[in-house]
């Protein structure tokens, strides 16, 4: 059995991502109470306080679940979670599926990708046959194809410590004008966003979900959060996103689970990365992390082909987990978490594959309803996104490489001289013209 940590952060119904301090005192607040990932599990209203609060975490027990052999939950320690009895294939050549019937697979789904030309097949594997020994049984017959787990994904939330209104000033942005942006074709992969939220309402995003049959939408805190930094209308000083003017492309994967958390596969994120590919985005921001795969590696270099840049969260395992991808892939911009005090997040992957850090401990920034605190490596990729949307609409080369080294010239150097595996090469710090 697993014990889930809770954080409780308040947040004010009337503020946004840089709602005055000043203000606070006078707004109506909701404390929402957080797990380990970062998710709101509730909201309970309360009279106003002076300002944003966190409490201590604490432990809450999480249901007993049905014993497997695989893993089946985002939400393990181990983060190598993906959904019991299914594997992808990718181009499998003729004859493949009348073999693996005789073998016992199933055909659960056939993928036709066109924008990134690749046909995957999910499949359920034999009785009493586990995913490794599917996928060895797969690779021996057909060791030229490329297969993997239906893996899953967890948003890059974690837990919340008080802080607030600093990202903007800490990242050298600066205000903007609405139209900051205008042009531009940003993507993303993560939770529902809130179109009718202040902060999205009326903004050039078109929405569109990837869920799986007989599934619901999960919350939608991550995902609204996510999208109004990038793109958030002004409202008064309260939402103001980084590039307001830009149209995003918002792409849902993640599904309600019975124990009322979310979890999205690969098998999502691939339908995902097609629609947005046929959107001619020319980045995608990717704030959810999840195990390595050679499917997904595979869709990253079939999206860097195409002349889009992707940018992902590094993950909140914590300095010992392992890399975290689509993050650790060389083709991806791998994005860390910084505080006010430029010191690093506490729950973040550290590694050799982390490029660059960015505000993202305890920002506040839109939630269902209003504003709230959120921490996590998710909420630093949208920054790095934003710097690098302006660099390419600037004729920077649209490939990660060209980018490090563009971005590290406007990095600060934080922690060890150069790049090191806990700041990557620094905090990048950019003032738009717009």
């Amino acid at each position: 059995m697993f014990t889930s940590r809770v954080t409780v952060g308040i947040a004010l119904l009337v503020m946004g991502i840089l709602g005055a301090p000043q203000a606070m005192a006078q707004s109506s607040t909701s404390i929402l109470r957080y797990d380990d990932k970062g998710r709101v599990i509730s909201r309970e209203e309360t009279k106003p306080v002076p300002a944003p609060a966190a409490k201590t975490p604490q432990s809450k027990p999480r249901p007993p679940g049905t014993v497997r052999e695989e893993p089946t939950s985002p939400d393990k320690d181990d983060a190598d979670a993906y959904e019991p009895g299914e594997v992808v294939v990718v181009d499998p050549p003729p004859g493949f599926m009348r073999a693996m019937r005789q073998e016992g697979f199933a055909l659960i789904e056939r993928i036709e990708l066109e924008a990134l030309q690749m046909t995957v097949m999910r499949l359920r594997t034999p009785p009493g046959v586990t995913v490794p020994q599917a996928l060895e049984s797969i690779h021996a017959r057909y060791p030229t194809v490329v297969s993997g787990a239906n893996h899953l994904f967890r948003p890059g939330a974690g837990a919340v410590d008080q802080e607030g209104n600093y990202g903007r000033q800490t990242f050298g942005w600066g205000d903007v004008a609405e139209t900051c942006g205008a042009g531009l074709r940003i993507g993303m992969i993560d939770t529902l966003a809130d179109l009718k939220h202040p902060a999205l309402r009326g903004k050039n995003i078109a929405r569109r979900s990837f869920l799986p049959k007989k599934t619901r939408a999960g919350k939608a805190d991550h995902g609204t959060g996510v999208a109004a930094i990038l793109v958030g209308s002004d409202g008064g000083g309260q939402w103001n996103g980084l590039l307001p003017g830009a149209a995003l492309y918002a792409a849902n994967i993640f599904s309600a689970t019975r124990d009322g958390g979310i979890k999205a596969s690969l098998g999502s994120m691939m339908k995902a990365l097609d629609w947005l590919a046929t959107k001619k985005v020319q980045l995608i921001n990717i704030s959810l992390a999840g195990s390595e795969n050679k499917v997904l590696s595979l869709l990253m270099e079939r999206t860097s082909a195409k002349g889009i840049v992707v940018v992902a969260a590094a993950g909140n395992g914590g300095a010992k987990a392992k890399p975290a991808f689509p993050a650790a892939h060389p083709k991806v911009l791998a994005v860390t978490a910084i505080d006010q005090k430029l010191a690093p997040y506490s729950h973040a992957n550290q590694g050799n594959y982390i490029d660059f850090a960015a505000p993202g401990v305890a920002l506040w920034t839109a939630i269902n309803g209003g504003g709230g605190l959120q921490s996590g490596t998710s909420f630093a990729a949208p920054f790095i996104s934003a710097a690098v949307a302006l660099k390419i609409s600037g004729g920077a080369s649209p490939d990660a490489a060209s980018l490090r080294r563009v971005l590290r010239q406007i990095a600060k150097d934080l922690g060890t001289p150069g790049r090191d595996a806990v700041f990557g090469w620094g905090l990048v710090r950019v003032r738009p013209d717009c």
